[in-house]
């Protein structure tokens, strides 16, 4: 391995939630609660993480709920800054981590693909191929041309799914969000979940799904109290890319 393959890098990095309206008294409730030199209070979500990712890398990520997994990977797409350390990543990234995100309410699924498509910048198919293949996977029927503000929250993850495992980014962060959609669907996207990740330079999954893990990816990372408690190889399962 050499430099060139690193796509993630983070040195000693640091989130920082602001906690608006919480007084004084929960100073001690929670070590990872601080307070700032202006007297605000702000929770350390992630505390001098480092990390590298290197091409070809399936990196799961557990630990219990409000340990820092997503944080993290927000951290790693852009969402969120860093008040101290550095991160840098190296190539395109495709992220399903909230649902609706990056959507209009007031428009409906096929203009919202065909905004998506551009946004992503997508060049390996047409914006009419693009469509087609989101309407096929996505099976919304006739709420696909419906305002995506009458969907409920399974009909949005399978929106947001489809149109983010079209095109192969170097990059893809995937949180847990597709457990709200029915278990056929569930079904439906791990398969293609498991093809769409071998086009990927790097993925970092954070999950509670100990199966999942295990066959979607080669590392684990633990995270608790937003450090970075272990690090791990385990057994990859999916084929490898011929």
């Amino acid at each position: 391995m050499t430099e060139a393959d690193i796509v993630v890098r983070i040195r000693d990095a640091s989130v920082e939630i602001p906690l608006r309206g919480v007084k004084g008294g929960a100073l001690g409730a929670d070590p990872r609660i601080i307070q700032k030199v202006n007297g605000s209070l702000v929770l350390r979500a992630l505390d001098k993480i480092s990390l590298e990712v290197r091409r070809g890398e399936r990196v799961g990520i557990v630990g219990g709920n409000g340990n820092g997994k997503t944080t993290l990977l927000k951290l790693i797409g852009g969402m969120l800054p860093a008040v101290g350390g550095s991160i840098e990543v190296r190539g395109s990234i495709r992220t399903l981590l909230t649902i609706g995100a990056g959507t209009v309410p007031a428009l409906t699924g096929r203009q919202n693909v065909r905004m998506r498509y551009s946004l992503l910048g997508i060049k390996s198919i047409s914006v009419d191929e693009y469509i087609a293949d989101v309407a096929e996977f996505s099976e919304l029927g006739a709420f696909f041309d419906m305002p995506i503000g009458t969907y409920s929250p399974g009909m949005q993850s399978r929106l947001q799914f489809a149109m983010s495992t079209v095109e192969p980014a170097d990059i893809l962060l995937l949180d847990e969000w597709i457990g709200v959609a029915d278990h056929a669907f569930q079904v439906k996207a791990n398969n293609r979940l498991e093809k769409y990740i071998e086009k990927n330079e790097g993925f970092l999954f954070a999950s509670h799904n100990a199966e999942l893990l295990q066959r979607m990816t080669d590392r684990t990372l633990t995270l608790q109290n937003g450090k970075i408690i272990s690090d791990e190889a385990s057994a990859l399962s999916i084929s490898s890319p011929a």
